[in-house]
């Protein structure tokens, strides 16, 4: 057994970043959809600086597999592709912010479950450090979209 280490990652761990990977594109693709399909001004600007936030994720772990000599699978999921189809039609049809809130509010529970799996799955691996950093992020913004969320449902 040899000693896992940021630049030497075991298969597990690596298959572990390359899920993470994913989903911080699809919710950085997303977040930018829906700050696109926002007429509210304020709520685009925080759906652009979550998108920078989940792209600065998307870089971290990117880098993570160039350390490791994997590529990042960068195709688009499914679901992520269905879910952006889905606010590109409710913006389409004229849903307001309440609804493009508890859209984003939708996608932070999924990305948020995705990494506490992960978590779950690796607890001491050598990029534990990382991934609840990243984690801790993803859960604060989560917060901050339902918070805001409901008090936009609470001033309708």
């Amino acid at each position: 057994m040899t000693l896992e280490t940021k630049t030497k990652l075991n298969p597990e761990t690596l298959a572990s970043v390359q899920e993470l990977f994913k989903i911080n594109v699809d919710s950085r693709d997303t977040f930018q959809e829906l700050a696109d399909a926002t007429a509210n001004a304020s709520v685009a600007i925080m759906f652009r600086e979550l998108a920078s936030e989940r792209n600065r994720n998307v870089a971290e772990l990117e880098s993570l597999m160039n350390f490791n000599r994997e590529k990042p699978d960068d195709t688009v999921s499914v679901v992520g592709t269905y879910h952006r189809f889905v606010i590109g039609l409710r913006s389409a049809l004229g849903a307001g912010t309440a609804t493009m809130l508890s859209e984003a509010e939708s996608a932070e529970e999924n990305i948020q479950q995705k990494y506490e799996e992960v978590l779950k799955r690796e607890p001491g691996s050598a990029v534990s450090d990382i991934l609840h950093r990243q984690y801790s992020g993803v859960r604060a913004a989560h917060e901050r979209v339902r918070a805001i969320r409901d008090a936009h449902r609470r001033a309708s």
